[in-house]
């Protein structure tokens, strides 16, 4: 089917939604705009099974750095990703890769942070990589930093861990179509309902069907998400839901490596073309399935004390394949090589919770919570991350050259158990303080290119904060946490790679004071990641580096009249790492500067109906790549995104997103290789909900 059959399709489909749709009174919209335009989350203290929440606190008065953003915003910001969707916060480097339509790319404070969903880790290695489809998600909860308090082995960014949709007691129904540049379309349907007169038993169900070509040329992805959920409230004190998804990605992966000559530096032919597409478009491809199964259980055995078990059986199948450029002649041609993955990862993960309130007296309070958790991750298939290509002219391609591709036997079996505790202290109305202790003991073993990938390791790691809450909405904090990653294999010289290890200080205010409708954030940051991988003398590879980031953060979030919202951030990052024993550099890719601005206003027409326009900024410093190209700079830029939202009654609304609206040519970043950043897209959707 050609894209114009199926868009045609799609708008008959969305014509039709009128005609099934229940019919539904025109109510005016009576939601006050200033708790609709409001993006400060405070969660309550309500155990919920698979978040972050009831063991390490994302409350605004939490003394740690952290935000959730709800579906509200994922949607006002038009986020068809994650990275997308993370655009607006402060601390975090979107895309620094480029657009990407094969996984999601950000950092956190300079370094890569770790993706769970419903609290349960989703273990990447090598390519073996879980994408999350953002349209079956309910919020997106973000701890900054190092933590491995959550669920154990984590990078040094943090963690982000996705809510996905879970059914609700009401009947409720989302569809949504969408058409959009370059070639994108798609539908998505959203219901809730009621299986019982009692309405003990209710459920979801959540479809979407998407279909998009990248940025280069010859580059398209087409992704299908089924997830249906239940929920049984045995009694009023305990409930079990079912979560279970299937997701499948078809197509050719965009590919947005490139070498530094071409890109920022000139040549006697110009520079690249950013719609160029250095692979191979005949030979790439990328066909990967999703199925997680699993369950949420919870019961209440008096008012202060529960028990929680979060179970998840995941499976990914992959069979991916991209050529690449790894450098050029110093002329015209690319010099190119090719990945390959075909093989799948299996995981088994539990953790099992109690979590209680004991009050000490009339002016303290304790909420402890400990706990076990275990993980079963096995991977196994061919893999090959390097093989060699033909040269390809970067001016004039000319796609077909033969080669023959293959790939080596990767396995990859790892098991971890950890045990932990935490617990929240409020003494009195005016302090707060965090404090979590955890033991892992992590095995693995196997064989990646012929390499031994065999570790054993047990770590202890810990977090404490305490936040002064004073009555002038001024609440300064300071915290300290750490996390570990096991790495696999060994170094020239024999030894076995020792996990990475890091730590985090940080010192903060968090401001909500009366006369501000919103909050505002400031910290101070300082993180250390040790064991890191660098060359010797000899060229082997040692843990002897070290990587860090020293910065600021401001975030604000703030209605300045009942109609007109403001999302502010700003950071501050001098970020270094070691590249040899003696030699210490910025760290590419980590701007020293970078803000946003969004602005959110609503208007109400003349025939009452709402309209929402909303305009956003984002800047990104200048950064260098000083081991591989020194001297030279890679410039800052500053993008342009619009929204607007235009609702025709209760249920009916139109939504435009345009993201880098002055589809501005630029490269976001180098590290060896160089990205350029994502062009233009617009997306129209038409929603109908009630």
């Amino acid at each position: 089917m050609t894209h114009s059959s199926i868009a045609w399709t799609i708008l008959a489909i969305t014509s039709g939604m009128a005609i099934i749709a229940p019919a539904r009174a025109q109510e005016p919209d009576t939601t006050s705009t200033a708790q609709a335009l409001s993006s400060v989350e405070t969660l309550n203290t309500v155990t919920v099974v698979g978040t972050v929440d009831d063991l390490q606190s994302l409350d605004f008065y939490a003394p740690n750095s952290s935000f959730v953003l709800n579906r509200d915003e994922i949607d006002e910001q038009g986020a068809r990703k994650l990275d997308q969707a993370l655009h607006y916060e402060a601390g975090v480097l979107s895309e620094p890769f480029g657009a990407d339509n094969k996984v999601e790319w950000f950092k956190i404070r300079g370094f890569d942070a770790s993706i769970s969903l419903d609290g349960t880790p989703t273990t990447p290695n090598g390519y073996f990589v879980w994408k999350p489809e953002i349209f079956g998600v309910e919020s997106v909860e973000v701890l900054k930093g190092p933590n491995s308090l959550i669920f154990g082995a984590s990078e040094a960014g943090g963690v982000v861990n996705l809510v996905t949709k879970r059914p609700k007691k009401e009947e409720a129904l989302l569809m949504q179509a969408e058409v959009g540049h370059p070639d994108r379309m798609g539908l998505g349907i959203d219901y809730n309902g009621i299986a019982n007169e009692a309405g003990t038993a209710y459920y979801r169900i959540v479809a979407q069907a998407r279909s998009e070509d990248g940025m280069q040329d010859g580059t398209d992805m087409k992704s299908y998400y089924l997830a249906p959920s239940f929920t049984f409230d045995f009694t009023p004190r305990t409930s079990l839901t079912l979560l279970t998804s299937i997701q499948h990605e078809d197509g050719t992966p965009t590919n947005g490596f490139l070498p530094a000559y071409g890109t920022i530096i000139d040549t006697p032919y110009g520079l690249i073309d950013r719609h160029m597409n250095a692979g191979e478009p005949d030979f790439d491809r990328l066909k990967r399935t999703q199925i997680s199964a699993g369950w949420l259980f919870s019961h209440e055995f008096s008012p202060a004390w529960t028990f929680t078990q979060n179970y998840k059986y995941s499976q990914l199948d992959i069979d991916q394949r991209n050529v690449f450029a790894y450098g050029s002649d110093g002329d015209r041609e690319l010099l190119r090589g090719y990945t390959l993955t075909d093989g799948d990862t299996r995981n088994h993960y539990f953790d099992n919770r109690m979590s209680g309130k004991l009050r000490l007296s009339d002016n303290v309070e304790l909420l402890p919570t400990f706990g076990i958790d275990y993980l079963r991750s096995d991977t196994s298939g061919l893999n090959n991350g390097f093989g060699w290509a033909p040269n390809l002219d970067m001016f004039e391609p000319v796609y077909g050259a033969p080669f023959t591709a293959n790939g080596t036997p990767y396995e990859l079996d790892t098991r971890q158990l950890g045990l932990y505790a935490s617990a929240q202290l409020r003494v009195g109305d005016h302090w707060n303080f965090n404090a979590g202790i955890r033991h892992d003991r992590a095995k693995s073993s196997g064989n990646i290119n012929g390499g031994d990938t065999s570790y054993d390791v047990s770590h202890n790691s810990v977090n404490v904060g305490a936040m002064y809450i004073s009555d002038y909405g001024v609440s300064p904090y300071i915290g300290y946490s750490e996390s570990f990653k096991p790495v696999a294999g060994v170094d020239g010289y024999g030894n076995s790679y020792r996990p990475y290890e890091a730590k985090q200080t940080e010192v903060g205010v968090k401001l909500e004071p009366t006369w501000l409708d919103g909050a505002v954030t400031i910290a101070y940051f300082d993180i250390e990641e040790k064991n890191a991988l660098i060359a010797d003398s000899t060229n082997i590879q040692t843990q002897s580096g070290k990587r860090s980031n020293k910065g600021v953060e401001l975030q604000g979030d703030f209605n300045i009249t009942p109609n007109t919202a403001i999302k502010v951030s700003y950071t501050h990052n001098h970020s270094r790492q070691d590249i040899s024993a003696n030699e210490t550099v910025r760290t590419p890719l980590i701007p020293k500067h970078q803000a946003s601005l969004w602005v959110s206003h609503r208007f109400i027409l003349p025939n009452s109906n709402p309209l929402t326009v909303a305009a956003g900024l984002r800047y990104n410093g200048s950064t260098e790549d000083e081991r591989y190209y020194p001297g030279e700079t890679i410039p800052s830029h500053t993008l342009v995104d619009l929204m607007m939202k235009y609702k025709f009654n209760r249920d009916w609304a139109l939504q435009l997103n345009a993201r880098n609206l002055t589809d501005k040519t630029y490269v976001s970043g180098c590290d060896f290789y160089c990205y350029y950043g994502g062009g233009r897209t617009v997306d129209l959707q038409l929603q109908y909900q009630w």
